[in-house]
């Protein structure tokens, strides 16, 4: 008698393990690969902008565990507001945006100062102070070799990739970045710089390392430049192959309105100097466990419960 209630405990607790496993191999199936995520959505287009480009959700990517999502509708990233039309203003009211980042040089915020957003809080924080495409340190010399030699425009974005992680101007405007993130407490936010890539892409990257996204998702992310700005890459280099007939000239004003590959990985071979990402974010930012907590319970939720970024399309 013994033996057989033995064995049935036994039989029960494997069954169990079993559907345990069955369960989460079934779960971890419908988690979306990167490249699904990053499409999702028209590649998190955020629809209803005649003005504003690159203009994007980050809601909906999973954390890399696949128990929860981003929220959609709190977190935007996009270009600069300089030509937004008053409707694009009126948009950005409708979709609630409590504060805007401005993460452009003074020089640029001068030359171009964004449309206001009535009800919006207006925050200057730059990345950068000034751009130095010929800092070469120790360091660096094999990258910058490399970019010096594939072009002009390449030497210039390899060492602004650098410097969006260790310069002090960088460090402090991500600190800026995360606390007003905090303080927003769930109130939709627009960050952008000019292009909304290259130092937007930064803090997205920092952002959705903090909620706990797989990197290769996050990657994926930044790549998503490239699908909303062909068209205008195209534009400049069909402007400068007219004006030089020269296509290697062309071809540099293309890449300035694109991201690469290898412009993200430079910036991931400087935070590994830091022992990586989330060492970086702690360490040299600040940011404390408890901070990595906060941000989590306010801009994720169950992945079940995930409201898709087409729900955010303009009122009809």
């Amino acid at each position: 008698m013994k033996k057989s209630t033995r064995f049935l405990s036994v039989l029960l607790a494997v069954i169990m393990i079993m559907s345990l496993f069955a369960g989460f191999a079934v779960y971890a199936a419908d988690v979306p690969s990167a490249e699904e995520q990053a499409a999702m959505n028209s590649h998190h287009a955020l629809p209803g902008f005649e003005g504003i480009n690159n203009a994007r959700d980050l809601g909906g990517y999973y954390t890399a565990d696949g128990t929860q999502q981003i929220k959609s509708g709190l977190l935007f990233r996009s270009a600069n507001l300089h030509d937004a039309t008053a409707a694009d203003i009126a948009r950005l009211q409708e979709l609630g945006v409590s504060k805007v980042i401005d993460l452009r040089m003074a020089v640029e915020r001068l030359t171009k100062s964004n449309k206001s957003v009535p009800g919006a809080e207006y925050i200057a924080d730059s990345l950068l102070f000034l751009p130095n495409p010929f800092v070469i340190t120790m360091d660096d010399f094999s990258a910058t070799l490399k970019a010096i030699k594939s072009g002009v425009m390449e030497t210039y974005m390899s060492n602004m990739y650098r410097q969006m992680i260790a310069d002090p101007v960088a460090i402090h405007a991500t600190k800026v970045f995360f606390q007003e993130l905090i303080e927003a407490d769930g109130a939709p936010v627009l960050w952008h710089c000019t292009s909304g890539k290259d130092r937007t892409g930064t803090e997205a990257m920092f952002l959705m390392t903090v909620l706990g996204c797989d990197p290769d998702v996050i990657f994926q992310e930044y790549l998503n430049t490239n699908y909303f700005m062909q068209a205008k890459a195209q534009e400049k280099y069909d402007t400068a192959y007219k004006y030089t007939h020269m296509k290697w000239i062309a071809e540099e004003f293309r890449t300035y309105e694109l991201v690469k590959e290898s412009w993200y990985q430079l910036e991931q071979n400087v935070l590994a100097r830091y022992g990586g990402t989330e060492a970086y974010l702690h360490n040299v930012i600040g940011l404390s466990d408890a901070d990595f907590q906060t941000l989590r319970d306010i801009y994720l939720e169950p992945a079940a419960a995930a409201v898709q970024p087409d729900a955010l399309a303009p009122a009809a």
